[in-house]
Order: C-alpha cells, then structure tokens, then sequence
C-alpha cells in the first residue's frame, strides 16, 4: 500500500469509528421513538459504504448495504421498529467495529457476517436490493426546480464518497431528481470532482446549509431552473467554472455562487498532544528557574524580560490547557447502548438519562475515569435497579431509572450516578464485610452507616451471593475509588434502602499542571495540591490536643486528627521553632498535616512515577522546581490510607 493509500486508511479507520460511535447512539434513539434518527444512521452506513468499497472492503461494503436497505424499509414505513431489529441492526454495528479492528490490524475484513446478513434478510425479505439513495431519473429532470453544481476539493482522495454524501445529506431535505454524471458513474469514479444535483425543493437556503457543511468542498452554486431548461441543463457537459478570486457569496440574477467555507479544525494525533503538554511543562519549569535568578541578582532588564515571557508562557500554558480539555460526551456517549444491552439481557427496563454533556475534562482524566464509569454504570443496572416484578410489588413504576450527569463546581469536576433502585443495604454490607474477612464483627458494629456504605469500594467486596457474566466477583468497585484517588479525587455515596443510590466524584480538571502548596520538613521540600487544602494555621499549646496517645489539631471547636510529616516520613534532624498544619480533605473529613513551615504557593508540572516507584504509598509524583531541585508530590488519599487511620 502507498504511503497516500496508508494515510488515507487511517483516517478511514478513524472516521469510520466516529461514524459507529453516532449510529450506537442513534440506533437508541430509534428504538425509543425518534424516527428521525434513522437518516443519520442511514446516512452513516452509506458514507462508510461508500469509503470501504473505495478500498476495496467488500465485506464491509456488502453488511453496510444491507443495514442501509434496512433503514431505508424503516424510513419508508415498511419495517416497524421493534426490540428485535434494535438488536440485529446493533449486532450489525459491532460486526463492523470488528471488521475496522481487523482492517487495522491486519489489513483485511474477513469476519464471517453471514449470520447477521441472514438476521437482517428476514426482516427485508428480499435477496438483492440496489441501495443508492438517489438514482438517476434522467428522464423526469423537468421535475426539477433547482440544480446544484458542486466542485469538490482538488486534494479529495475519494471523490465518490464525498458525492454520495452530497446526493445523501440533499435527499433528507429535497427530492432528488438526478444527477450529472449518473451516481453509477460517480460511484466508479468516473467523473472530475464536479458534478450536478437536479433538486425539487421548496427551501433553497436549507439546500445551501446542507452542503456547507460538508468537507472537501471547494466550491458550491445553487441556482433555480425552469422546467423547460430542464432537458438542456441535463445535456450540459460542464458548467463554466466560478473564477478562483470569489470568496464571499455573491448574487448574479437569481444564482448563488458560494465558496465553501474553510475547514475550522484539523485532526492532532494525541501522542503529539502528549509531547506539546510536555514540553509546555519544561517551560514552566525553566520560567520558574529565570524568575528566580532574577529575583536573586535583582537585574531590572532580566526581570523585565522574564516578566514578558512569564505572560506568554502562561497563555500558551492556557491554550495548551484547552486543547487537551475533552467534553464528557465522548465518554457518556457509549452508555446507554450498554444499559439498553444490559438491561435487555437482564429482563430489565431501564430508563437511562444523561445530563452536563459539554461538561470539559482533561483527555488524561477523562481517558483514566473511563472504566470506573463503566464499572458503576453496569452495577447500577446490575445491583441496582430492580426487576419490573419487584419495583411492581414495591410499588414502583417498572422502569428504572439511572442518571449520569455532570457538571463543574468551584475547582472541581463533579460526575454523579443516580438510580431509583433497591438502595445499599447496610446491615447485608456488614455482615459480607466480616464473612469475607475484610473486618472483624467488633470493627463492623463500631462503625457507622456512612462508613459501612464506603465498604462496597473494598477490594474483593460483594454483596452478591453467587458470581454472575456482570458482577459479583469483586472487582470493580475498587477500581472506581482506587483510580478516582489516584487522580486527585474523591468519591462519597449516599443510599436509602428501597429508595435508590448516588454515587457522586469529585475530579480535578486536570491533572498535568496544578496548582500546589509547598512545604518544608526540615531541609525537604514536599508539595501538596491545592485541590486538596482546605486551610492553614500555625500550631500552638491552645490548639494541639493529645488524646488517648492520638494528637489532634483543634480548627473553630472541632478536632481534626493530626499526623506530623516528620514522623510520616522520619525526618528526625533539626527542630522547628514553629510548626504550621495544612488542613486537607480525604472522602469528606479533614485531616492535619504537620510541617515545620510554608514555603510558597506554586504552579507545579506533574511528573508521575514509574516502574518500582509507581508503587510507593503516599506520593502521586514528583515536580522539578527552578533550582532543579526534585520535589515529591504528597498523594492525601493513600498517605492517609490504611492503617493509619484504623
């Protein structure tokens, strides 16, 4: 394969991928009433139809054939939508994710779709179909009332496929009456990237917004015919082309001619986003060391200097920022196929809503919180949501209901997961916690129902009796607050028995360039994100308790168990004159960390560790300051883990 042909099969691959992605999501909203989803889904099997008979898939091309005739029966009235063809036409989808995986992969589509090509016959009950959406009625153009002449991009690679789009995208709000070449000779590539559209439309500025919003566009001219020029335009080999110095719309008589806009984004490899992030975090780091110097050898032109620079180095540290910020949607987007799967697989009825969609994450957050959302989605409908028997006999309305929302609080990123289920029971929680051995019966009857809730996130906690295909194996939970402290974050869960479940997470924005507090522990630096500090105060005799041997840090009446970094670290040289505690929270309750003092609020690159460090508890990492100096990131949750806290 040529480098071209290489290139163009990874964006065919990437693109086909985003195109499965929307008719998952469509295919649901068919399956719930929206009709009008079909001819997106309809539009997306033909596009990657289209692409993959280019590439010569015929795999692929056949079983998007027959998922576009589907749609198509489905569009016209011919198939009614029901549970069994939601699971056929899905079934269909995955077979084609497979065939990109294998196409990826090994160059190749051969994955046996027989099966699923059977599935969907019986519901055409046909053996062969034509599938092109428009064909030439070259005869009945003086039916047409507007033609579009359309100039493709010299640089399209497949020119067919970007045609066929037009024809598609002008079909859903027009009649087509045919097209110049035919679509057959279109199809085969047999035409010169300029082609013609012969329309019957009432909205010719709705014919306008549907081709501009289509890629690899040079140029478009809409201009109304009458039906007597109809036979003549037909026999036009080629309109005179529009001069190249055009760029705005202009109006000559009753023709438009139109240049396309420009594309406004362009697609970034992530791996090249990860080495921008990078090198924006040297930056940062060298900016610290020039203000440093600066401020030691008191140079006015350096300071200067560094002043100008310090402003650029944080807009494009924002810019950086924003970039890598990804909405949630690209994560929340692939639930409610697997509820609607899950549920069905289950005997149960789920209605599944999602909310704060546009909600921004940093891609690293959002790519790490991934699977805990599927861990906690799939226990929703699993342990959570009742059988329509039960919630009937409880005297529930028989369709459950789960909501996924998000949204942005303070400095935070809140996700919460909510159902109306059969609720956390407290006492079943107890009593599996001391059969599995994860606490003995003294510690399970001191603790309180908040705490006895916290449990379900143990590793190789379940209150289920037997291990089923989704759960009751024990894992997964923990992963949700394993991979959630790691991150920075917190999760807290909140239940009524009978009543339903939330499950609420806190997340940091992001987690590469964070603002911290820094610390000294006698010659040792130690930084602390602020995402994790809640106050500071020096310690003195009025409000250092020791009680029962556990030293507590008294803040407004209350106490806060306290822990010295000295001794959590056994620093044992010098003694400070003056001790400082750094209020911090974990899971809802505040804790005292101890240092001799403060050295400074700073914007810290995180460093992660690696290999044998990776494993160390109580660090999430390390920065570098501007003096070169390494400095360990404090990790609260895990340095406060454990034991520590029994």
């Amino acid at each position: 394969m040529s480098d071209d042909m290489d290139d163009y099969k990874q964006e065919f691959i990437q693109e086909a991928r985003e195109y499965l992605e929307i008719m998952n999501q469509n295919f649901i909203k068919v399956e719930k009433g929206d009709i009008d989803a079909i001819n997106e889904i309809f539009r997306m099997a033909h596009t990657i139809k289209g692409m993959a008979g280019f590439m010569g898939y015929r795999n692929l091309e056949e079983l998007c054939h027959r998922l576009e005739s589907a749609m198509g029966k489905v569009r016209d009235g011919e198939i009614e939508v029901s549970g069994e063809l939601i699971d056929v036409m899905l079934k269909a989808v995955d077979a084609i994710e497979e065939m990109i995986d294998r196409i990826e992969e090994e160059d190749n589509d051969n994955v046996d779709v027989e099966t699923i090509i059977d599935a969907i016959g019986k519901f055409l009950e046909i053996k062969e179909e034509r599938s092109d959406v428009a064909v030439n009625r070259g005869e009945n153009l003086e039916k047409a009332n507007l033609r579009v002449d359309v100039y493709l991009s010299e640089d399209c690679i497949m020119k067919s496929v970007r045609a066929a789009l037009v024809v598609e995208s002008l079909s859903e709000i027009a009649e087509v009456i045919g097209t110049i070449p035919d679509e057959g000779d279109m199809e085969k590539e047999q035409f010169d990237g300029h082609f013609t559209v012969f329309l019957k439309a009432a909205d010719s500025k709705a014919v306008e917004d549907a081709v501009s919003k289509i890629a690899e566009i040079d140029r478009f001219e809409v201009a109304p015919i009458e039906s007597e020029r109809a036979d003549k335009a037909r026999k036009e080999e080629k309109k005179p082309e529009v001069q190249k110095e055009e760029r705005e719309e202009v109006r000559i008589g009753d023709t438009i001619k139109k240049k396309n806009k420009k594309l406004e984004s362009i697609r970034v490899n992530i791996s090249q986003l990860d080495t921008i992030m990078n090198l924006v975090g040297e930056l940062v780091i060298s900016k610290g060391r020039l203000l440093q110097i600066a401020s030691e050898y008191n140079i006015p032109e350096l300071k200067e200097a560094v002043a100008i620079m310090d402003k650029s180095i944080t807009s494009l540290q924002d810019e950086i920022m924003q970039i890598r910020m990804v909405k949630v949607e690209r994560v929340f987007n692939k639930f409610p196929r697997m509820v609607r799967d899950l549920a069905r697989k289950l005997g149960k009825k789920v209605d599944f809503v999602m909310e704060g969609l546009d909600t921004e994450l940093d891609r690293t957050v959002l790519d790490e919180i991934s699977d805990p959302l599927v861990h906690l989605v799939r226990n929703a409908v699993d342990h959570g949501i009742e059988s329509p028997e039960e919630r009937k006999a409880a005297g529930k309305d028989e369709v459950g209901k789960i909501k996924l929302s998000a949204w942005r609080e303070k400095n935070n990123i809140i996700i919460e997961l909510e159902d109306d289920g059969r609720g956390l029971d407290v006492e079943k929680i107890r009593q599996k916690a001391v059969e599995r051995g994860l606490i003995t019966q003294a510690e399970a009857d001191a603790m309180s129902e908040d705490e006895l809730k916290m449990l379900i996130f143990s590793p190789g906690f379940s209150t289920k009796d037997a291990a089923t295909e989704v759960s009751g194996r024990g894992v997964g939970m923990d992963v949700v607050k394993t991979t959630v402290e790691r991150l920075g974050g917190s999760v807290r869960i909140s239940s009524q028995k009978g009543k339903g479940t939330k499950v609420r997470i806190h997340l940091p924005p992001t987690v590469a360039i964070v603002k911290s507090l820094l610390v000294k522990v006698a010659n040792e630096t130690y930084a602390i994100p602020i995402s994790s500090v809640v106050e500071a105060l020096y310690v003195n005799e009025d409000n250092w308790k020791v009680i029962h041997g556990n030293p507590f840090l008294i803040v407004r009446g209350k106490l806060v168990p306290a822990f010295k970094l000295r001794e959590l670290f056994n620093v044992v040289n010098g003694s400070p004159e003056r001790e400082v505690g750094i209020i911090v929270e974990k899971e809802g309750e505040k804790y005292a960390l101890i240092a001799d003092t403060i050295a400074e609020q700073q914007e810290i690159v995180i460093k992660p560790l690696t290999g044998y460090l990776a494993k160390i508890k109580g660090f999430s990492g390390v920065t570098i300051l501007g003096d070169g100096r390494v400095v360990p990131i404090l990790d609260i949750s895990s340095l406060l883990g454990g034991d520590r806290l029994a």
